[in-house]
């Protein structure tokens, strides 16, 4: 019998660590949005259009970023205890107990999911000859900012944020709420999750760049897909910090081949 995940049972007095936890998260979460906001933000702005004098200056990014930022942590923390979903090693840290445990749990699974990240992203991008960079500035990134946004930053928003409030409706809705998700609902909210992100990146791409390939689409799509699967599951099932660490992986390992 394979063992309890870490997230199954939520430390003791989570309550009263939840603004703790939400300050920690945000505050882990800003080096990223920093790194966005000054080296993507305004090439994003211009090629939708806007006036780039809304975020005139680097800092004005970053302090808007930052406030957006506040939702889906918020959200996450928030909601996450009633379904089962958290970020147990900071948790326990926070809490001051052994990390241990958690640490056992989340670790091999998030290097083995961030391996095969990076195997379907750079198996996508040699099968495919459009780059991914076309489209996604995040690509050429320098890597240690590419580290910060996608291990941390982005895992806060898709998957503290987006699956967490994904998986909390799909509960309430279920009528069921006197137990905590089962496999079906779970697997129901990573991959809707997945979905809806994924395309919210294919709506995003179609309006900044527009006459985008079929290909280059769907290389889009397949990669955000099976990407969001992979991390969705693992933190429905190890935490957080799994996730963020397969996803830190992915690019790290990808980083110069795609």
């Amino acid at each position: 019998m394979s063992p309890v995940p870490v997230t199954a049972v939520p430390p003791p007095g989570l309550p009263r660590l939840s603004w703790r936890i939400f300050a920690v998260l945000w505050l882990l979460g800003l080096p990223g949005v920093a790194a966005v906001a000054w080296l993507v933000l305004p090439g994003w702005m211009q090629e939708l259009g806007l006036p780039v004098g809304l975020m005139s200056t680097p800092l004005t990014g970053i302090a808007v970023m930052s406030l957006l930022l506040t939702l889906p942590v918020a959200l996450g923390v928030r909601l996450g205890p009633s379904v089962g979903l958290s970020a147990p090693l900071l948790t326990t840290w926070i809490a001051g107990r052994s990390p241990q445990r958690a640490v056992r749990y989340l670790l091999l699974p998030g290097v083995a999911g961030g391996v095969v990240g990076a195997a379907w992203l750079v198996t996508l991008a040699l099968v495919w000859p459009d780059n991914l960079a076309q489209i996604d500035p995040v690509y050429v990134m320098p890597l240690g900012a590419k580290l910060l946004y996608a291990g941390i930053t982005a895992e806060l928003v898709m998957r503290l944020g987006g699956m967490t409030l994904v998986m909390w409706l799909l509960w309430r809705w279920s009528g069921r709420t006197d137990r905590r998700p089962g496999w079906l609902l779970g697997w129901w909210s990573v991959m809707l999750s997945s979905l809806l992100w994924a395309g919210l990146q294919l709506v995003l791409a179609w309006h900044m760049w527009g006459g985008l390939s079929d290909a280059l689409l769907v290389q889009l799509l397949l990669f955000e897909v099976v990407h969001g699967a992979v991390a969705g599951f693992l933190f429905w099932r190890y935490g957080l910090e799994a996730a963020m660490l397969a996803h830190a992986i992915t690019y790290l390992l990808s980083h110069g081949l795609v």
